[in-house]
């Protein structure tokens, strides 16, 4: 059983502010400006908005386009050492490199995971036997590769974004981060939930899609939509999975169940991203003192009450389809966000910027965040041109 190293956290100090890292730390900085807190962040991009949101920002990234691990250490202590940081709140970047999140935690109250769990829940040899444990469907999964390869994906332990994420090939053989899991059909969908160590609250359920910006990418996270309402016996069955999982690990704080819905509504879970994930964006607006602080709640213990939104809400990132430099005096739209430097070069098939669309229904909302993402990319090769 999973020890509970939160319940006696301190309140993050007023005058001390937040380190937020995080792949794309966006969301999380404009989540705890609306709660009024300081923050320094350290992050892959150090966009634009990023900027006006922190106190200090940096981008810490290695040339592998993952997190520079002294650079980041040495950033983190520069404006923000432990004797005067609030907390340290992290998203995506940390789950295949616990020993980097330990490191950087060290003398800072950790408003998130612990190390260990993050470890526990994305090593397929133990989470996929814990859901087995529970009776939760999952497609089915080895470490070993099958013998016939086709209908099967290899991914990486620790991997998030669904970049590592391809297509099993005869040359694929074990090793120690890689899995294998068969592919299933079905619709992509999404858990954004709170959780304090004993029970979860689901907040929302969302619809996600790949991106399709490349073969070698093929299952490149490219958007949700939120809204989604699920057979009520999914819903209760999602429910209690989650409740067990957290009972047994410990989770806290806001996490991300991702799942496949299949034509007869059975849901097979693909993983648990125990940290905030990027469908926090679809639910902040609504959220009554914001997700951030609801994040820093359930990580002392308390699980907030969050009402579910009147309404639907859609992100999509947009990527390079080939490389393009940002051009100068470019007038980014209202409903663009991760709005990157003039003059900056990104290659092909990486992320130029996100946009979001609001409407009454996801149907709505995601046909409305098309557009917005076709109209973008149109329009950043033409001023690039």
């Amino acid at each position: 059983m999973h020890s509970r190293k939160h319940a006696n956290m301190p309140a993050s100090s007023e005058k001390s502010p937040l380190l937020i890292v995080s792949a794309c730390a966006r969301a999380l900085a404009q989540s705890a400006a609306r709660c009024g807190l300081p923050v320094v962040v350290l992050d892959l991009f150090n966009d634009l908005d990023v900027r006006t949101l922190a106190v200090a920002s940096r981008n810490v990234a290695a040339r592998n386009g993952t997190f520079d691990g002294r650079r980041l250490l040495a950033a983190a202590q520069l404006a923000c050492p432990p004797d005067r940081c609030g907390g340290l709140v992290y998203g995506s970047g940390f789950e295949g490199r616990t020993g980097l999140l330990a490191e950087l935690a060290r003398g800072r109250t950790l408003f998130g995971n612990d190390p260990d769990t993050v470890a526990q829940i994305k090593d397929p040899a133990r989470f996929f036997p814990l859901l087995d444990a529970f009776g939760f469907a999952h497609p089915e999964t080895r470490m070993q590769p099958p013998v016939e390869g086709s209908g099967w994906l290899v991914k990486r332990s620790g991997g998030a974004g669904g970049s590592h994420v391809k297509p099993m090939r005869s040359s694929h053989r074990a090793r120690p981060n890689r899995y294998f899991q068969k592919l299933q059909s079905g619709r992509t969908l999404s858990v954004l939930f709170a959780a304090d160590g004993r029970d979860a609250r689901v907040i929302g359920v969302n619809e996600q899609w790949v991106a399709g910006i490349a073969p070698c990418a093929p299952y490149c996270y490219g958007g949700a939509v939120s809204g989604i309402a699920l057979p009520a016996g999914v819903r209760v069955g999602i429910a209690a999975l989650l409740d067990r999982v957290v009972r047994a690990t410990g989770l806290v704080g806001l996490n991300g169940l991702d799942f496949i819905l299949d034509a007869h509504n059975q849901p097979y879970v693909l993983e648990i991203n125990p940290r905030p994930t990027a469908t926090i964006d679809l639910y902040d607006a609504d959220c009554a003192g914001g997700l951030f602080a609801a994040h820093l709640r359930a990580c002392r213990g308390e699980l907030p009450q969050i009402p579910g939104p009147g309404c639907s809400r859609a992100h999509a990132i947009v990527y390079a389809r080939q490389a393009l430099r940002v051009p100068a005096r470019m007038r980014w739209p209202a409903w663009c966000t991760d709005i990157p430097q003039s003059g900056s070069l990104i290659a092909a098939g990486a992320p130029i910027c996100s946009v979001h669309a609001l409407a009454a229904s996801s149907a709505q909302a995601r046909e409305l965040v098309m557009s917005r993402r076709g109209f973008m990319n149109a329009l950043c090769l033409e001023k690039a041109a």
